[in-house]
């Protein structure tokens, strides 16, 4: 059973979510602001003409408008992030994390390629929420079967020194980077 688990690669869609705060470009941060408490979450996709074109953050709020003393008045468009970065709805998951941790982005829109529309978001959070089980089944695997698989090399964040890398070894219950081996 674990065997067939693990071909599986855990897909965007498995995580995302799909209920989306939405805006338009000449919204003003204070109605964008109400939308996010609205839906309890931390962005608004900017929708202009059905087609994606902006993502604001509270973030974004709190650097772009206040920190500047910048009013609720301002538009959505003048402080929004633009190009937007994206992943599709079959990205491998691991892929998409890999994606947001090399943009320093916590949330990405998901689209449909084929129909060219944004269907969910996901977030670090979303992704954090669905890898732990699978990586604790991952290395339970792995105790079972030594060898092979966790003789592999793999992208990630090493578990003593916290660096980002292309190159982690699993070693003594730990994922770590050639440094600290």
């Amino acid at each position: 059973m674990l065997r067939s688990f693990f071909r599986k690669k855990l897909r965007v869609r498995d995580a995302m979510t799909t209920e989306l705060a939405q805006v338009a470009p000449n919204t003003t941060i204070q109605a964008a602001a109400k939308k996010m408490e609205e839906f309890r979450v931390g962005n608004v996709l900017v929708i202009d003409k059905g087609k994606l074109v902006g993502i604001m953050s509270e973030r974004d709020i709190t650097r772009k408008a206040v920190a500047k003393n910048k009013c609720s008045k301002t538009k959505v468009k003048d402080i929004m992030q633009s190009p937007v970065k994206y992943v599709s709805l079959d990205e491998d998951l691991l892929h998409a994390s890999d994606k947001m941790l090399m943009n320093k982005i916590r949330r990405m829109p998901v689209i449909d390629l084929e129909k060219k529309e944004v269907i969910g978001i996901i977030t670090m959070k979303d992704i954090m929420s669905v890898l732990p089980t699978f990586l604790l089944d991952k290395i339970e695997w792995l105790r079972i079967h030594p060898g092979g698989e966790a003789k592999k090399r793999v992208k990630g964040i090493c578990e003593v020194c916290g660096k980002f890398t292309n190159d982690l070894k699993f070693s003594k219950g730990l994922w770590i980077c050639g440094d600290c081996e």
